[in-house]
């Protein structure tokens, strides 16, 4: 079904993507590919579908053959039916007026019937859970919500190879599940999966093979059923060191958020929210997919205003700040970096924002390069970078700034092992040093290896907020409102 002859592939003015790439897949196998940041992955699938080189430009030697086809003379659009791809980056994805709307774009593109449309809309809406979602904007979803109506969007066309850019990314435990049982039906039916991922779960035991990129070459080629030990080994699967018991949070009150309720277009997202952070507290919040988590960090810093309560920062409300004021002091890392950037480079980005505030933290920003691999990125437009790239970027543009609070959305996801065993180090350190740190994520293997203390947020309230190892021994709580997938 898919066969790649001795491929090499670079973007315009850059250097080989990947390199002597032969790779031969049967009909109906369910192969995952892995590699760290950058390694070549995303490409891959590019030219599964043809967007590289026939979109991205740049120079392809060898041949690419999808279904006894090459993929020379065949557009994007040639390949609609044939490979279905879905984007790392959800919102690339996304531009309707509705999840209906979204769903049914390609098939109205491909002439289908209406009473076909509506059902295969019903038929994948009610196998990923989103049909209560169908009248909304995708806009106005949260991450892992996006996620799976873009997976919806390209399933309901059937393809007969369907490409997958980390689609258990954001995703809660729940949205994990469904999906893959979604996948191993289409397995079943004797279709090709290409499942491109960072985060490796029980997805994995379901998969025929397993390839590994490095650099753009594959370093390892073999069953997916041994494939664990490979990304081990290689810290793909991070290995955590035992958390060090955290030091006391200081008295000192940093933020109090006070009976804080949200609503947009008269829908309750946020009902009554109450919790404080101290000083050198490092504490996660988590809860399943659409809880309301993003939506209530964006009070913390001013960008979004209660409907009712209040937020003080250091004992001040911060009612009348505007955000740019309470950027210096609360730094974000949002859930999609892309909305992050605006300067030309990577070296620009991280000294905007001590730049604006008077600083010189030039020793701290090199510091975060060395710890985070940047220096090789230093020249380039963060938009040229790979998504994990990217939001590895947008991470250290904040710590760049030394806020006293750092809040970090989804930080874990699209990040390859070795990274996130890398963050995990450095939150580590900054809560030793005093640091007040909140955590946005899904990824509870995660969250225990920075945070002791999680606060869970269910259908916009806080439903427990405490030590972590209790909250996860609650089996009511992790059956009804965590779901949260590991590592």
């Amino acid at each position: 079904m898919i066969r790649l002859a001795d491929i090499w592939y670079r973007y315009p003015s850059a250097e080989w993507a990947l390199k002597e790439i032969a790779l031969e897949t049967p009909q109906g196998q369910y192969l995952v590919i892995c590699g760290g940041n950058g390694s070549g992955k995303s490409t891959l699938g590019y030219l599964l579908n043809g967007l590289a080189p026939h979109f991205f430009g740049g120079v392809l030697q060898g041949s690419v053959y999808i279904d006894n086809a090459s993929i020379d003379k065949q557009t994007p659009g040639d390949l609609l039916t044939t490979v279905g791809l879905v984007f790392q980056n959800a919102d690339a994805q996304l531009f309707n007026a509705t999840v209906e709307d979204e769903i049914a774009f390609g098939l109205e593109s491909l002439g289908h019937p209406p009473d076909q449309i509506e059902r295969r809309i019903q038929d994948i809406s009610r196998a990923l859970d989103i049909d209560d979602l169908l009248h909304r904007s995708p806009m106005e979803l949260s991450g892992g919500e996006k996620r799976l109506v873009a997976v919806a969007s390209v399933l309901c066309l059937n393809p007969k190879v369907l490409v997958l850019d980390e689609p258990f990314a954001n995703l809660d435990g729940r949205g994990t599940g469904l999906l893959r049982k979604v996948l191993q039906r289409i397995h079943q039916q004797g279709r090709n999966l290409v499942v491109i991922e960072q985060i490796i779960g029980p997805f994995l035991e379901d998969a025929d093979r397993c390839i590994v990129i490095e650099e753009g070459r594959i370093v390892s080629d073999g069953p997916a059923r041994n494939a664990r030990s490979v990304l081990s080994e290689k810290h793909l699967i991070p290995c955590y060191p035992r958390r060090d018991p955290a030091p006391p949070p200081r008295t000192d009150l940093v933020l109090s958020v006070r009976n804080i309720c949200c609503r947009i277009q008269d829908r309750p997202l946020l009902e009554n929210i109450s919790f404080e952070l101290r000083q050198g507290e490092a504490v996660s919040l988590i809860g399943r997919n659409g809880a309301g988590k993003t939506t209530l960090i964006k009070h913390l810093n001013g960008l979004f205003r209660p409907v009712s309560g209040e937020v003080l920062f250091r004992g001040e409300n911060i009612a009348s700040k505007p955000p740019e004021q309470m950027a210096a002091r609360v730094g974000m890392s949002f859930q999609n970096a892309n909305n992050q950037f605006f300067k030309s480079t990577v070296k620009e980005e991280l000294a905007a924002g001590p730049r604006m505030l008077g600083k010189n933290h030039d020793e701290w920003i090199r510091e975060i390069c060395d710890l985070f691999a940047l220096n090789a990125f230093l020249e380039k437009s963060p938009h040229r970078l790979s998504e994990g790239e990217k939001k590895r970027t947008a991470i250290a543009s904040i710590l760049a700034m030394k806020p006293e609070l750092l809040i970090l959305d989804e930080p874990a996801a699209g990040q390859d092992g070795r990274f996130r065993e890398t963050l995990a180090a450095v939150l580590n350190i900054l809560e030793n040093r005093g640091s007040t740190i909140l955590i946005v994520t899904h990824d509870l293997t995660f969250a225990g290896a920075v945070t002791d203390r999680w606060i869970l947020l269910e259908n916009g309230a806080i439903r427990a907020d405490g030590p972590s190892h209790i909250i996860q021994s609650h089996p009511a709580l992790c059956a009804s409102a965590i779901d949260g997938h590991v590592s």
